[in-house]
């Protein structure tokens, strides 16, 4: 608990003939985080770039091709015979070059249909209204045109000179060759798109069978379309998985360095996982190779979190504020904790906890079947689930069942009747999770030999003692009707305070540091953020109120609920009343569950983590390949 994996500097160097087999053992295994050597050493040699280039090239031959056969590329296909990187280059190529020819035809095909049906609506339009297309153009007395106007809707009105004809989307117009200038100009304003052209050539006897023509052309290409997918779909498959993982292997070569005989990687590894890199080092190279793995921690190094089972889910609260930096201790166990107790508060009730706990469950199912248990799916699942039971647990405390407040007994009170009491029992767990977070802010800087930013600054121990001592002589003056006495406030309160408000010149004194420019404007700077500090970690403290406040909102719920379930039968037994409970249940569950999360997630970040949090980790991201469809079988089998 609070610790990370041991992290370690591992560089390698082995002859340049086993690099395939080594990187591809390596990225099976999934135990080396991979670091690019200097820019100028990283030089890869000319081989490996030709090698990339022509991979890269053959994956989007590939990828192509799947586009145009409609493939899925997240179907797996077992590999066939070994690869030879020609002859599948040959193949795609060839595969291509038939793709290609297909979608020249279809696409002149296309075209012309489109043409075609073009003409077609035309001279139906044409014909729905008993005009011969012929004589469009042929006419001695009128000036008539043909073809759509942009504005649907519109007719000429009796004023204008010249007539009209509607069809759908098409509009025959025709006007004596005197009135032809103001036609034109009314229907150039109108948007008038001419289709005269498109009525001219072939009847609609002649359009109709040449687009039965080409529809037969196109289901013959389509036929032709599927037996060419139904060919090599298989085997497209089997060379995108096989050359997706060159090309992460070759990825992985691109950061290590060459020498004519040699290859050398360099990254990070679990101390944990020694042996098992010697084993495959061993196996792949003979003794042909040399290991040098730091003696201490790089504490530029990656981080890997390494918490228990019960903590791990809660991780994802964490990595959503950043990574723990080797400078600083895993807070997931102390983020865990206050979020289960601030969560379960607001949202306690026993059957509504043990349903969020169920709803938890399926979603971990539903993340562990898709393999994704690990990832923020499966890791939202565990927060779910751990939350709801604490807040079953809450439920059975506060005698909350299913948001009825009087189903069950009480452990300790019913919130909606202890209102001060809650009030005060939230604010002063608030005081704690406070001061945890000062203490790990000081365990941090005492890690790191920050002397100063433990003992003197605004999250140290200056400012930890008198917010303490705040906190218990209130609860002593609730209690007793006791104050302070002088020498209690003088030695817990009033010492701390100068101590922070010297800072800037104890600092220099003691640890070394910069001294301030100007003492007139350090003791400006300093008085207002002594007053900026006080109003914060009261702000601070009264925030946890509302931990309370929706405990309280919660119970009012449930009142509701049951108020309105009651209107309809006050028995609450008809199927009415039991819809009205049932549809309460699953808003309070929904809308209220959500709500608690947010402020559970406010709290946490901004008056726990603010306090120590820095976050500027680097995750440990072993290089890792995608298991083949073979290995992924033989893993399933076994």
């Amino acid at each position: 608990m609070f610790v990370k994996s041991d992290i370690r500097r591992v560089s390698i160097a082995l002859e340049k003939g086993f690099y395939h087999e080594v990187s591809i053992e390596l990225g099976t295994a999934g135990i080396m985080h991979l670091a690019r050597f200097r820019q100028e050493e990283s030089l890869a040699e000319e081989g490996l770039k030709n090698e990339e280039g022509k991979t890269r090239e053959l994956l989007s031959g590939i990828e192509n091709l799947l586009r145009f056969l409609s493939i899925d590329p997240s179907r797996t296909a077992v590999p066939g015979k070994e690869s030879d990187m020609e002859r599948d280059s040959a193949f795609v190529a060839e595969t291509l070059s038939a793709v290609n020819r297909l979608q020249r035809l279809r696409s002149r095909i296309d075209e012309e249909t489109g043409r075609l049906a073009e003409k077609r609506s035309c001279l139906s339009a044409l014909r729905s209204m008993g005009i011969d297309p012929e004589r469009l153009h042929r006419s001695r007395f009128m000036n008539m045109a043909f073809g759509t106007l942009e504005d649907r809707e519109w007719m000429p009105s009796e004023k204008d000179a010249f007539i009209a004809e509607r069809r759908g989307d098409y509009i025959f117009v025709a006007a004596m060759p005197a009135d032809l200038p103001a036609m034109n100009k009314i229907l150039k304003e109108k948007g008038f798109v001419d289709k005269s052209r498109e009525v001219e050539g072939p009847s609609m006897d002649i359009v109709e069978k040449r687009l039965e023509t080409l529809s037969r052309r196109k289901a013959v290409l389509e036929g032709y379309r599927v037996r060419l997918k139904e060919g090599v779909e298989e085997r497209l498959l089997a060379l995108l998985s096989h050359y997706r993982r060159v090309d992460e292997i070759i990825k992985s070569l691109r950061m290590s360095l060459f020498s004519s005989r040699a290859m050398f990687i360099t990254g990070w590894m679990d101390i944990r996982d020694r042996d098992r890199l010697m084993a495959i080092l061993k196996r792949v190279c003979g003794d042909r190779f040399v290991v040098n793995i730091a003696e201490e921690r790089d504490s530029d190094a990656p981080v890997r979190l390494r918490n228990m089972a019960f903590f791990r889910p809660f991780e994802l609260l964490v990595k959503t504020m950043g990574i723990p930096s080797n400078d600083e201790i895993d807070p997931t166990p102390l983020a865990a904790i206050s979020f289960i107790v601030i969560f379960s508060i607001m949202f306690g009730d026993l059957g509504q906890g043990l349903t969020l706990a169920f709803l938890g469950y399926v979603l971990r199912r539903v993340a562990r079947k898709k393999g994704m248990l690990e990832g923020p799916f499966g890791q939202a699942g565990g927060v779910m689930m751990i939350c709801g039971f604490g807040a079953a647990f809450c439920g059975l405390l506060f005698g909350s069942v299913f948001s009825h407040e009087h189903l069950i007994p009480a452990l300790v009170f019913h919130p909606i009747d202890n209102i001060m009491t809650l009030f005060a029992f939230t604010i002063l767990m608030g005081a704690v999770i406070i001061c945890t977070g000062f203490i790990v802010n000081i365990i941090n800087a005492l890690m790191n030999r920050n002397y100063e930013e433990a003992l003197l600054e605004k999250h140290g121990l200056v400012i930890l003692v008198p917010y303490i001592a705040l906190v218990l002589f209130a609860v002593r003056y609730v209690s007793t009707d006791k104050v302070p006495v002088l020498w209690e406030t003088i030695i817990f309160i009033i010492i701390p305070v100068v101590l922070f408000f010297l800072r800037g010149i104890l600092g220099p004194v003691l640890f070394k540091s910069h001294p301030p420019h100007s003492l007139v404007e350090y003791f400006v700077e300093s008085t207002m953020e002594t007053f900026e500090l006080a109003i914060s970690m009261l702000a601070n403290t009264i925030s946890f109120i509302r931990v309370g406040a929706f405990a309280l909102s919660h119970a009012g719920l449930g009142i509701v609920t049951y108020t309105l379930a009651g209107m309809v039968d006050p028995s609450l037994r008809s199927p009415g009343a039991i819809a009205v409970i049932v549809a309460g249940n699953i808003f309070i569950i929904g809308f209220e569950g959500l709500i608690c999360g947010i402020q559970s997630l406010r709290l946490e970040y901004y008056e726990f983590f603010s306090k120590f949090f820095k976050g500027d980790g680097v995750v440990f991201e072993p290089f890792k390949l995608k298991l083949a469809a073979s290995e992924e079988l033989k893993e399933a089998e076994s």
